[in-house]
């Protein structure tokens, strides 16, 4: 009976420590996409900087 205790602990615990991975891969993800769409919008008005300053030239 012990042992079986044990294995079930372990399973309990590696179970745990599963579901806190999968949730810190989440705001990982989001924590990307956010700079992702940052550098995005940062080099999109980059760009419209250098054309109007090209075309006014």
């Amino acid at each position: 009976m012990g042992q079986e205790n044990e294995i079930q602990e372990l399973k309990d615990r590696l179970n745990a420590v599963e579901q806190e991975l999968q949730q810190r891969s989440r705001g990982v993800k989001a924590l990307r996409t956010g700079l992702i769409i940052i550098l995005v919008i940062f080099l999109l008005m980059t760009l419209i900087g250098i054309i109007q300053f090209v075309s006014s030239g």
